[in-house]
């Protein structure tokens, strides 16, 4: 990581905001990264995830935690069961 941003400069005296920025993009790019490919893989409509070609909630495929986990060739995602103590999801209705 170092090597990628030894070329990064800055004139500031007392912080380096230049490297900051760097750094703080880079962390975004990965954050969309992520987004980008959980929302292609998952086929259905959820919430706030809307999709044109899957407009229905698919609970029998997709109700489960997704977590992604870092790799230096791309990000690992996996899936994990949700356990569901209370109440059963339903439908939201407006």
């Amino acid at each position: 990581k170092a090597q990628t941003w030894k070329h990064v400069d800055d004139k500031a005296k007392e912080y380096n905001t230049n490297f900051s920025n760097v750094m703080e993009l880079d962390s975004m790019f990965r954050v969309a990264e992520i987004v980008l490919i959980g929302a292609i893989n998952r086929k259905e409509s959820r919430g706030a995830h809307a999709r044109t070609d899957y407009t229905k909630r698919d609970d029998a495929n997709f109700l489960h935690h997704t977590l992604a986990y870092y790799d230096p060739n791309e990000p690992i995602m996996k899936t994990h069961p949700v356990t569901i103590t209370k109440y059963q999801p339903v439908e939201r209705k407006y």
